[in-house]
């Protein structure tokens, strides 16, 4: 898999958090498109095509410690 952006270690969390596009993207200060743009690059990494897919994916793989602290 890919290394992760800062971006989309943010929008990660925040996914799995519950947060919808429109609140990641007021917090990174981006477009809602450019949200749903970073997301779908996300699915495309994972291999998935739901946001519900997102959380077995994290726990089987070492990306939950990292996204905890998305400075790494």
């Amino acid at each position: 898999m890919d290394k992760l952006s800062y971006q989309e270690k943010i929008v990660l969390q925040m996914l799995i958090q519950g947060h919808n596009l429109n609140e990641i993207a007021e917090w990174l200060n981006i477009s809602r498109f450019a949200c749903r743009k970073i997301k779908l690059e996300l699915f495309k990494k994972f291999k998935i095509k739901r946001t519900i897919q997102l959380l077995p994916v994290i726990l089987q793989s070492d990306i939950a410690d990292k996204i905890n602290n998305p400075i790494q």
